[in-house]
């Protein structure tokens, strides 16, 4: 059985997007738990899942993504700043901070972007206005890696220069966030599917997570969550290739701005 015939047979029961999976990262998270497991290929690994729901729950976040970059998909990025962020604060009063969610988080970068957009799009035009930042994942060396804060130069790919060089600094070839933007952020462990919302939040980040790699009853599931995060006049980002699918009757689409969405339902 190869790979992707192992993966064609296991995550739709599951409720997974097999064909989403980066087969080189998955395939080797795959293959360290079937040694763990003294397994010897993926039939006998399918035929553990298929008996054993612990280890059958567990493969989602066995596959998962914990790699992003700063930036990604720089449009949506400015649709936060110019459409959706001043509309989220004329919204609120001026002494109420803004709470914002990133949701899988993997390494920071998302989070990350969000502060420096604020210091730098944000700030100029609403000098006494807050943002407060909670960023989770539930991979801890992600968290960690998060929290160290120290990127290879790829990461920054889509960094426009003048921001690369206003809020990064550069050392032993690693870039790291300035002080006052990792500051910002605050980062805890979580699982979207199994632990209760985190708050309540005017910006929730979801990207490339249950938009991607869930499908059906999963993804509902984990935008249940998000839409009970979200505040009633919040906006939730989505990545650029993303849909809702089953989660469309949750959320309504934000005025003008594709890949953002208010609460419905």
């Amino acid at each position: 059985m190869t790979f992707d015939e192992f993966l064609r047979q296991a995550c739709p029961p599951l409720d997974l997007e097999w064909r989403k999976y980066r087969r080189r990262a998955a395939r080797h998270r795959v293959q360290k738990r079937l040694r763990e497991l003294g397994l010897t290929d993926y039939a006998a690994y399918l035929e553990r899942l298929q008996s054993d729901p612990r280890e059958a729950a567990s493969l989602a976040d066995r596959m998962r993504i914990s790699v992003t970059r700063f930036f990604r998909e720089q449009d949506r990025w400015q649709l936060l700043a110019e459409a959706v962020l001043p509309c989220l604060l004329a919204a609120r009063k001026p002494d109420t901070p803004l709470r914002a969610w990133s949701a899988g988080c993997a390494g920071g970068e998302e989070p990350y972007t969000l502060a420096i957009l604020w210091r730098s799009q944000i700030l100029p035009h609403y000098p006494d206005r807050q943002l407060q930042i909670l960023a989770t994942d539930i991979d801890p060396p992600s968290l960690q890696r998060a929290e160290v804060a120290r990127y290879p130069p790829g990461e920054l790919r889509e960094v426009p220069t003048a921001v690369r060089e206003s809020f990064f600094r550069q050392h032993a070839g690693f870039w790291s966030p300035l002080p006052e933007v990792t500051a910002m952020v605050q980062f805890t462990c979580h699982n979207l599917l199994t632990d209760p919302s985190p708050g309540t939040f005017d910006l929730i980040c979801c990207r490339y997570l249950p938009f991607t790699y869930f499908r059906c009853q999963r993804r509902l599931n984990a935008a249940s969550t998000l839409h009970q995060a979200l505040a009633a006049d919040g906006a939730l980002m989505i990545g650029g290739k993303e849909d809702l699918g089953s989660a469309t009757p949750l959320f309504t689409p934000w005025p003008q701005a594709p890949g953002f969405f208010r609460r419905g339902g």
